[in-house]
């Protein structure tokens, strides 16, 4: 802990809030007494009209209930808020897009540090960087470096957080050309579990961890910097659909798939997507023209495609926000379904699985396997981030949607099911932005060969283990 009395961190909480000194000698006595808003930050309680709203994630899944928000609206307001954590033993979770499966953005009677107005960012033509406060949205950061035909490689998702995407890693439709989100990243500022500011131009190790490796872990990011990239001036993509599906012929489909994939050029991605009652491929492709390459892969995928869409070309932006998938919050169980080399890797697991998706009782059950390689096991190396899993050419996610929340028990056991089929078949890497709770060597799973030095990191920055979830760097 800090090395302060409780009167002493009131005092510096009170000094850094710049309240009036007639509310400070009133605060100092009745300590529970929180201002309402004053400068940098503003505290909410549960009994508070905007609680619910802040305590909101995407997950409608996760119920756990902060004893306090701490809304941010500055630097100042971030390590005030951990001192405030500090004098008063609370735990701290950090919201910023909130989209996290697990709900590590929450915790149960501690802290939340809510970064979400936190959302400013800006494009520097001088030296074609990007700067963002963490509470800066996806759909929001396309549609602005649109305007300067530049991009951040990452996901499609409109309503995820740019912060979280990157320090978990981060991958999507230009990572094959362009490597990972955090491939991009040239600078963070982080307040510490001890409220310290750092800045990584001091301390490489800081640009390193957050290369991957520290979502809700090792210190609150209030500032990332990105290099930008030319974007394309098109985005095409086809999409083949397969019906009346039996659990050979998903097998059959899939051995293909991976067979083709190897030959997939860069600027392309594809995912595979298995429901219990149809199977869709879907290609995108930043190229000006299809290479022969693709288009001998678009030939064999329609061979027996129960529906083929050819190429639908948009603009870059148009492109991408066809994708830009729902914003509001949603009742689902996701988790990382492991990462892969090739078609044997889950060739064992496929026919059950399939099996078993056509009998939950839950109907909107998916498996999403995604193409990586290119630029990811190529362009970068695990030396220079704590990202540690480049070398693997696919990566698996299973998901599960419902309406209702009495349906969650059905969720998890479904899901949990799922991966113990993955885990006996062998699998045993998985991407820590898709965590599952259920995992046992999730430490081992995420983050491979990076961990012992991100625990080196975690004793330096938060010695008492301060900033935490479930699975967050132990010390």
């Amino acid at each position: 802990m800090l090395d302060l009395t409780r009167r002493e961190a009131l005092k510096t909480l009170l000094t850094a809030l710049a309240i009036p000194v007639a509310q400070q000698a009133e605060w100092a006595v009745a300590d529970t007494r929180l201002p309402q808003r004053a400068g940098h930050l503003y505290f909410l309680k549960p009994t508070d009209p905007d609680y619910a709203q802040r305590r909101q994630i995407f997950n409608k899944r996760i119920n756990l209930m902060p004893s306090l928000i701490a809304v941010c609206l500055s630097d100042q307001g971030v390590q005030t808020a951990i001192q405030y954590a500090a004098a008063n033993n609370l735990p701290i979770a950090v919201k910023s897009g909130g989209h996290c499966f697990e709900g590590y953005s929450l915790n149960n009677k501690g802290l939340l540090v809510d970064l979400s107005l936190l959302k400013s960012f800006k494009y520097t033509t001088t030296n074609q960087a990007f700067i963002t406060q963490p509470g800066a949205k996806l759909g929001e950061v396309y549609a602005y470096l649109a305007q300067f035909k530049r991009l951040i490689p990452a996901g499609s998702c409109a309503g995820v957080g740019v912060a979280g995407l990157t320090l978990g890693g981060g991958y999507g439709f230009f990572s094959r050309s362009l490597g990972l989100t955090c491939d991009s990243l040239t600078r963070v500022k982080m307040v510490d579990g001890q409220g310290k500011l750092l800045d990584s131009n001091d301390n490489p190790e800081l640009l390193w961890a957050c290369k991957g490796g520290n979502n809700g872990s090792l210190g609150i990011v209030t500032e990332l910097q990105f290099k930008t990239h030319p974007s394309p001036a098109q985005f095409t993509n086809y999409r083949f659909k397969y019906r009346s599906l039996t659990a050979n012929k998903v097998s059959a489909l899939a051995e293909r798939w991976f067979a083709l994939m190897p030959n997939l050029p860069t600027t392309c991605y594809s995912s595979w997507v298995l429901g219990p009652t149809q199977l869709t491929i879907l290609i995108t492709d930043l190229a000006a023209r299809s290479s022969p390459a693709l288009q001998t892969i678009l030939q064999q995928l329609g061979k027996d495609a129960s529906t083929v869409q050819g190429a639908q070309q948009d603009e870059f932006l148009r492109g991408i926000q066809r994708f830009r998938g729902g914003t509001e919050p949603m009742y689902f169980k996701n988790v990382s379904a492991g990462y892969y080399q090739r078609y044997a890797d889950i060739k064992s697991v496929l026919p059950a699985l399939f099996t078993q998706m056509q009998a939950a009782p839950l109907r909107q059950n998916l498996l999403q396997i995604n193409t990586l390689g290119g630029a990811i096991r190529e362009g970068f190396s695990a030396s220079s981030a704590a990202y540690p899993h480049r070398n693997y050419l696919y990566l698996g996610e299973f998901q599960v949607y419902y309406e209702r929340a009495n349906d969650t028990p059905k969720a998890e056991n479904l899901v949990n099911q799922v991966q113990a089929r993955f885990t006996q078949a062998g699998i045993r890497a998985h991407y820590a932005n898709y965590p599952d709770l259920g995992l046992k060597n999730w430490a081992n799973a995420y983050y491979a060969e990076s961990y012992p030095r991100l625990q080196a990191l975690k004793r330096k920055l938060d010695p008492q283990n301060r900033i935490q979830h479930p699975q967050s760097i132990g010390l």
